[in-house]
């Protein structure tokens, strides 16, 4: 076997991993079959033809593109329930935050209750059961995530408009998928890191209003920022900070990341990197030494999920799928595994690889060792997880692609 579908062999286990997760419900079993088919399959059927390849290329980075554009655009003017249109973290909450940086007032102290529809007001888990939304006195997300939406919310202000921060996410998608289709490499494999990118769950969570298509596009695009043909670890590190103040789960990548930039230009490589510090540095200090309690609870507790009421189960995660087996004494060595594989297997086979090439899938890797025992575990995470492995696509040489070599 060659090193090339090796390497494809392993981003495809990595992937199966977190698709294997998935609730047996029919949606969720259709967006695998389109995930599996058009990020894996596609790719490798045009492998052996460089022209189907070549001319599939820019079609994908369209179609994501207009399919991104028209999904959250048809949501959020559908009808129903408010709801049913708006997601209440990654648009109302994320919208509102922005707000009171506007208005100087301190997301993590204040409520959202006047933002969140009645609908809104309670939600509901895989079990049935409801409790009081969470953020409705929590804002989980670290300042970069509402910062980042400021200007553009000042904008709309002024042309008396609402502002969505989906299209915020959409503008991520967009650059992300053209700067992996311009990248080095066989058009194949740029083929199967756009669509890895712009994947089923991307376009769904995208629409619903998650923040997690924002957020895995900043990781993506700071990978790619950081390698290929013209590296540049400076804005590399700036989208990797607003990954992470998106998600608080992306700094599982940063043990990988780390390794591999110390292996490959010590820690003169790593210095490039400041602006990822820097930039949490300089939007969380401020809100910290605001009022620490409140954005500790907000931040840190609440996405370990040590605050009440706890978010209900969405039904993934052992606790959920298996509760008379995986509690207690087992449940919590299951948890240590999961932490055992994230932060030291992980960082071990980044190592090995000595590759940002890895990166992502080893991030994918991570992720699923935090959350698989989680009963956080979210059904919208798994943009996270199939997403963040796109860069394993890199791996494929151009040597791999030319059928006459």
């Amino acid at each position: 076997m060659s090193d090339s579908r090796r390497q494809l062999g392993m981003l495809a286990i990595i992937v199966g991993l977190g698709l294997a997760a998935l609730p047996p419900a029919p949606l969720w079993v259709v967006l695998a079959g389109i995930t599996l088919a058009t990020a894996v399959g596609l790719p490798l059927a045009v492998a052996s033809s460089k022209r189907a390849a070549t001319v599939l290329l820019p079609v994908a980075v369209v179609v994501i593109s207009v399919v991104g554009a028209w999904a959250p655009y048809a949501r959020a003017t559908g009808g129903g329930e408010l709801r049913d249109r708006t997601h209440d973290g990654g648009v109302l909450v994320t919208r509102e935050a922005a707000s009171m940086t506007l208005r100087a007032e301190n997301p993590y102290v204040e409520r959202f209750d006047d933002v969140l529809p009645a609908s809104w007001a309670r939600v509901q888990g895989a079990t049935g059961e409801q409790v009081g939304n969470p953020v409705a006195d929590h804002e989980p997300y670290l300042p970069a995530s509402f910062l980042a939406q400021v200007p553009f919310v000042v904008v709309a202000d002024g042309f008396g408009v609402e502002w969505d921060p989906r299209i915020l996410g959409w503008l991520a998608l967009v650059i992300t998928v053209v700067v992996l289709a311009r990248r080095p490499g066989p058009a194949f494999a740029r083929l199967g890191a756009v669509a890895a990118v712009g994947n089923a769950f991307t376009i769904t969570y995208l629409a619903w209003g998650t923040n997690d298509a924002f957020a895995v596009c900043c990781f993506v695009l700071a990978l790619a920022l950081a390698s290929g043909r013209r590296p540049n670890p400076g804005w590399a590190g700036v989208a990797l900070a607003v990954a992470i103040s998106c998600k608080f789960l992306f700094l599982v990548a940063v043990p990988p990341l780390l390794v591999v930039v110390l292996a490959g230009a010590g820690w003169e490589g790593v210095r490039r990197w400041w602006t990822a510090p820097a930039v949490l540095a300089v939007t969380c200090m401020p809100y910290l030494l605001w009022s620490p309690r409140d954005f500790v609870d907000d931040v840190l507790w609440f996405n370990l999920g040590r605050t009440k009421p706890l978010m209900p189960t969405s039904g993934l995660g052992l606790p959920a799928v298996a509760p008379g087996a995986f509690q207690g004494l087992v449940l919590g060595a299951v948890t240590m595994l999961g932490v055992v594989v994230a932060f030291l297997v992980v960082p071990a086979l980044a190592r090995r690889a000595r590759s940002l090439a890895w990166v992502g899938p080893l991030t994918s890797l991570g992720l699923l060792g935090l959350l698989v025992p989680a009963r956080t575990f979210q059904v919208n995470y798994l943009v996270l997880i199939v997403a963040s492995a796109a860069t394993g696509w890199w791996l494929v040489s151009d040597r791999s692609a030319d059928p006459a070599t």
